[in-house]
């Protein structure tokens, strides 16, 4: 399955299209300028009394294929725009991800000695049996220092190999080459950095690429455990999650699901590790959803790597009431194998039982109470983590209080005063994987510990322990029950907090996050992703962007109801009662938007009071208290003119087939309607919040039943207090709708 990698146009492209569109934002003030919208200062926001045009009127006025700035000022109107507001509009510093360097072979060092190796540092080869002249690759990380490292590959008689290294500072620091052995025999691979060796592993390249199959199917353990995590691994892990996400900013990212990103060579540095897992017909189909993605990579890297890997049965948490856990299971003990296995009447193979693993025992053995357990409980996968640039690394989690889960891949370095950017991925209940950014809009916060722990968080490793266990053996004797005794044995079990904090490379747990209230909490992430003062208006864009964004995403997402009612037509998805609109399983799960609704709700909600969360923090984008007035004001006329600019708009298919084009500033005045707009009975332009009476609204075919629509204007307060309820809450009663017998409270 391919990937659906969206990037429409080149870079330079895309700033070519910037600076057609910015003319025509220019454009558009100019011509509220001449209509008297626009004056010295600003006259409202996308909120206020003087909406900035939209639709027919904005592509009209905005005249971007014609002219720009001052040309159109001069042709049209002869108004001019006032300095700080060209200056605004001008093409942003562009974003880069942290571009590789290509350190020389020699500032690798040598090999040190057993003693002097520096164990923070991993280096990692792949495939596991390389062949002479086939492609493999290689990659050190270090999470311990951010400087790039050097790496060189030698061949037995310590002869260098060219190969091209891809060096990147950061956490972690990681190092890749993707070569061609020259011929068969040992390598050497040093890793270090300013000419002292911190790291090296020998590996050896066969002559001739082997054909490889399944390995038969294993019966004690879903696989050999032969490793141990340690920071190091931690390193190498991180940086394969990075690898794997890794793209420009700014660029919308998605895939149908996680194995077409794994089945990518170009992302995956496991790719056919062990020769014949991704991409031949025993490729794995790797499913998950937002709770199972932070597993299933974890999961996925254990299993290339025979390490540890395990997970515990949870509670999903209630009103008033964390999700607590109770036993856990690892990949030590015997795995799930179909009846039809057992008994011989179908065959299988070792690659069945992973692939069962993934997409039954573990898939039906997590969810999303695992990452919201408490900060302060010990008894479950995941340990907080400090809220540091050291701390929020790929692989890292983000539990938020409602429910949804993302991982961390990627950090975009600011730069001239432009913000930095905080990228994860996760996982929808279609299986689609999707790349977002960290805002306001996407990761949310609450930290009443009474929806469970939220924040980030890092896996605890499994570890080997000695423990009592039960053992049960059959009677000696005939017809007598089977004898059960209690001994020692080695079994794997999850990390303390003790435990952790004496391990070196791995950071003290640390739940501080769980006292922020939420203008602390993304202030103090903002500070992380961007400690340099940032310039307001850049960073309005910014929010202009990541509301875009959401709202292109959820275009996806309703069309997929769309496309799903085409296929059935006639029947009706059934509205669950309470909170479980937010979180069930089946058709409204699939294609109802309350969550993604919400979230959206409150990134307009963002972009609309931007002034006020700089009022709050002035000092974070570089203004004195003197010089807040006029840069909120700034603020404010800026935000009508990118609200109302076609650069912004998003594009549905109604359902009649027309498509029709809205605009954020339209958006913004339709969000009293989004809080009733998530039911996916509704036709398409429902979904979208058309006016009532509206051409738009004319060619609407489909409509929630009465008793949904109750519903709704029950649950209605929900979204407008912008508070998703606690899991378990039954919701308020419906006059004149019964409530199910088996969803009363």
């Amino acid at each position: 399955m391919q990937a659906r990698y969206v990037c429409p146009v080149s870079r330079g492209e895309q700033r070519s299209a910037f600076t057609r569109a910015m003319g025509s934002v220019m454009a558009l003030w100019i011509f509220a300028a001449a209509m008297g919208c626009k004056g010295d200062a600003p006259s409202g926001s996308a909120s206020g009394a003087a909406p900035a045009p939209s639709g027919d009127e904005a592509v009209a006025a905005s005249g971007a294929e014609a002219a720009t700035g001052a040309e159109a000022g001069d042709a049209n109107t002869g108004a001019a725009a006032p300095a700080w507001l060209e200056a605004a509009l001008r093409e942003p510093p562009e974003l880069l991800a942290a571009a590789p360097t290509h350190p020389p072979a020699s500032e690798a060092g040598q090999c040190p000695d057993k003693k002097a190796r520096d164990r923070g540092v991993g280096v990692m080869t792949s495939p596991r049996v390389p062949a002479a002249g086939k492609t493999m690759r290689i990659w050190a990380a270090d999470l311990g220092e951010e400087t790039p490292l050097a790496l060189r590959i030698e061949t037995e008689d310590g002869e260098p190999v060219p190969a091209t290294v891809d060096a990147y500072g950061g956490v972690p620091a990681r190092s890749i080459v993707r070569f061609e052995p020259p011929a068969a025999g040992k390598y050497t691979v040093v890793v270090g950095r300013a000419g002292e060796g911190l790291r090296c592993r020998e590996f050896w390249v066969a002559k001739y690429e082997k054909a490889a199959e399944p390995p038969s199917p294993p019966s004690e353990h879903v696989w050999r455990v032969r490793g141990r995590w340690d920071a190091s691994e931690e390193a190498l892990y991180a940086a394969w999650v990075a690898e794997l996400f890794a793209a420009p900013p700014g660029e919308d990212l998605a895939w149908r699901s996680l194995h077409a990103v794994t089945s990518d060579p170009k992302r995956n540095l496991f790719f056919n590790h062990e020769g014949w897992e991704d991409s031949s017909d025993f490729a794995l189909e790797l499913t998950p959803d937002c709770a199972d993605l932070p597993y299933y990579l974890r999961a996925y890297y254990a299993w290339k790597r025979h390490l540890p890997f395990g997970f515990h049965r949870c509670s999903r948490g209630g009103t008033d009431k964390a999700p607590r856990c109770f036993s856990s299971w690892s990949v030590d003990e015997p795995p799930d194998l179909s009846e039809k296995w057992v008994s011989g009447e179908e065959p299988y193979t070792g690659r069945d039982v992973i692939q069962r693993f993934f997409s039954r025992t573990l898939a039906w053995g997590v969810h999303t109470g695992n990452g919201r357990c408490a900060l302060d409980d010990q008894d479950n996968d995941l340990y907080p983590v400090a809220l540091t640039r050291e701390g929020l690394r790929p692989g890292t989690i983000y539990a938020d209080p409602y429910g949804h889960i993302l991982v961390l891949t990627q950090f975009v370095p600011p730069r001239e005063g432009r913000p930095g950017i905080l990228y994860a991925v996760d996982g929808q209940p279609d299986a689609s994987i999707t790349r977002k950014r960290f805002w306001e809009g996407n990761f949310l916060w609450n930290p009443d510990p009474k929806l469970g722990g939220s924040g980030f968080k890092n896996f605890r490793p499994f570890v080997w322990d000695e423990r009592e266990v039960e053992v049960t053996t059959p009677s000696e004797f005939p017809d007598a029950p089977p004898v059960v005794s209690k001994e020692l044995r080695k079994v794997l079990v999850p990390m303390s907090d003790g435990a952790l904090a004496r391990l070196e490379g791995y950071g003290r747990p640390a739940a501080d996050q769980g006292q922020l209230d939420a203008d602390a909490f993304y202030d103090t992430m903002e500070g992380i992703i961007s400690p340099e003062p940032r310039d307001p208006l850049l960073a309005l864009r910014e929010a202009v962007d990541a509301l875009a964004e959401a709202a292109r995403i959820r275009v996806t997402s309703v069309d997929n109801a769309t496309r799903w009612f085409a296929e059935h037509p006639g029947e009706r998805i059934e509205m669950p009662w309470g909170h479980s609109i937010f979180e069930t399983t089946g058709a409204w799960e699939n294609f109802s938007t309350p969550a993604r609704d919400l979230r959206l709700l409150l990134a307009m909600d963002v972009v609309r009071n931007y002034e006020e969360k700089v009022a709050r923090a002035p000092a974070a984008f570089g203004l004195s208290a003197a010089e807040l007035p006029e840069a909120k004001a700034r603020i404010a006329e800026l935000r009508d003119l990118l609200l109302a600019d076609p650069m912004y708009a998003i594009t549905y298919t109604r359902s009649d087939g027309s498509k029709q084009r809205v605009t954020l500033a339209e958006l913004l005045r339709r969000s009293a309607e989004f809080e009733m707009a998530y039911n996916p009975n509704d036709c398409v332009e429902r979904r979208w919040a058309a006016p009532p009476k509206s051409a738009e609204i004319a060619s609407c075919k489909r409509v929630a039943p009465d008793d949904q629509r109750k519903q709704m204007a029950a649950y209605r307060s929900w979204f407008a207090q912008r508070r998703r309820p606690a899991r378990g809450d039954p919701g308020p009663d419906v006059p004149g709708v019964e409530r199910p017998p088996e969803e009363e409270d």
